[in-house]
């Protein structure tokens, strides 16, 4: 069950519906047990994954809390990370571990096909959060396993985050919950943008998209360069579809999750891009793994060596390929060379400019299967022909209607995130006239059902984050 599908509407509406029926006190066991039957639909079998890796957490954070020794705390801890990066190793890497290790040694090892769990990158993490949060004593102790339970499974969150630790979402989850007009309807607004986002843009990027990088050898020059510029919108808007759509369904819960996307490409800096993309997960990693290495205060050498470190793991998360990896290195060489040269344009434009062109450049790893698909992409790129310039544009895989809706939206997007930038645009709608509410519901919901990418090889089955 994926967010763009009626399925999910119909079990998302009937799960408000007996949410704010049944008592408050006992509304997380309703949401409990909505995102087990949620995760269900998404592999029956991996439900017994989940629940171990809700067990080893609970578990592990209740035995941190009662040994005193702060040895024995740090050894504990260190276990239950090492069980969880094994889980992720074997249900994530262990097929690419074991290709580099017979290319290495020139050996012939094969092991079966293993299915990844959805959703076991964000989960896991998200569960991990817990013990390290109790060992620092940032969190209290979770007494009621249910409600803690919910916590690695809520719904809106488990399949592609955002991520959230413990010490942000535990207390809320404790809280009883009103039935609130106002986070209702700031809920489903979030949640009609990022359908939007997702069925009426970013799935009609993707059709160009994929197209070109799933039949590179028939394009070279400005198809090319186009593709590569589409892709960095299309991630964006998917992604943040996903984020909108999982924030705006907990919000009418009465829940708040992280903001994952702050208009990451009005960044002037690489440093700032990722202050404002997948902020979930680069907080993440800031607190749980820059931090323990040492962050920045063993030395300029350290530091870099630690932000490299960082880039490299969150590349290897992304996926088993080489091409994450070279793309999570690429961004840690950015961030090092920003610090070594601290020296940036006294013009903000020309700064955001070369941000956004060397993240879209990153994009290129990030996207391609493979790393002879790179090199094909970096030797063709520049073949630029400008004999017949319509014929070219066309050949992405856009008719003239598709280029005109696509223009219209993303300029529409950009409006949005350039008033975001200012002010609280939910609270602008919240507090208009009446009229205006509507009107704003309307022109979104129309929007979606009349000009949403469907039809005849229309895929809503993939949401570019869903699966990492």
């Amino acid at each position: 069950m994926i967010f763009n599908s009626l399925s999910f509407i119909l079990f998302f509406l009937i799960t408000f519906i007996i949410y704010y029926i049944v008592s408050k006190k006992y509304r997380y066991i309703v949401l409990l047990i909505a995102s087990y039957v949620f995760y269900a639909f998404a592999g029956f079998k991996y439900i017994f994954l989940l629940l171990f890796i809700t067990l080893l957490s609970y578990l592990f954070g209740f035995l941190i809390n009662k040994i005193n020794d702060k040895k024995k705390k740090k050894i504990l801890l260190f276990i239950f990370v090492i069980i969880n990066i094994i889980c992720l190793i074997y249900f994530k890497y262990l097929g690419f571990f074991v290709n580099v290790f017979n290319k290495m040694f020139f050996s012939s090892f094969s092991i079966e096909k293993i299915v990844v769990p959805l959703g076991i990158s964000f989960f896991v993490l998200q569960a991990m959060t817990y013990p390290i949060d109790v060992y620092r004593g940032s969190v209290f102790v979770e007494k009621n396993f249910l409600r803690f339970a919910l916590f690695v499974s809520f719904f809106p969150q488990i399949l592609s985050g955002p991520i959230e630790k413990s010490k942000i979402m535990l207390p809320q989850f404790r809280k009883e919950h009103n039935f609130n007009y106002k986070n209702i309807f700031y809920g489903f607004i979030i949640m009609l943008y990022g359908y939007f986002q997702k069925i009426v843009v970013a799935d009609l990027l993707a059709c160009g998209v994929n197209n070109v990088f799933d039949n590179l050898k028939d394009y070279s020059g400005i198809p090319l360069i186009i593709a590569v510029f589409l892709y960095s919108f299309q991630i964006y808007f998917d992604f943040c579809s996903y984020s909108n759509i999982a924030r705006g369904c907990a919000k009418v819960f009465g829940f708040d999750l992280t903001n994952n996307f702050n208009n990451p490409y009005f960044a002037d800096s690489i440093k700032n891009f990722w202050g404002r993309w997948h902020i979930s997960l680069s907080s993440w990693f800031k607190e749980y793994l820059y931090f323990p290495l040492g962050g920045n205060r063993k030395g300029s050498l350290r530091t870099y060596f630690n932000i490299i470190v960082v880039f490299l793991i969150s590349g290897l998360w992304h996926g088993a390929n080489y091409t994450y990896i070279i793309w999570g290195l690429l961004h840690g060489l950015y961030q090092v060379i920003e610090r070594v040269i601290n020296k940036r344009s006294r013009y903000k434009i020309i700064n955001v400019i070369v941000t956004y062109l060397l993240v879209v450049f990153a994009w290129i790893f990030f996207r391609a299967n493979t790393i002879s698909d790179v090199g094909y992409i970096l030797i063709n790129i520049f073949k630029v022909n400008f004999v017949d310039l319509k014929s070219q544009l066309l050949s992405i895989g856009f008719d003239i209607y598709d280029l005109k809706l696509l223009f219209v939206s993303i300029i529409f997007i950009f409006i949005v995130d350039l008033i975001k930038e200012k002010k609280n645009i939910l609270n602008v709608v919240y507090n208009s006239p009446s009229f205006f509410k509507v009107a704003v519901v309307l022109v979104l919901a129309f929007w979606i059902i009349i000009f949403g990418h469907y039809g005849p090889g229309f895929d809503n089955s993939q949401f570019i984050y869903l699966g990492y």
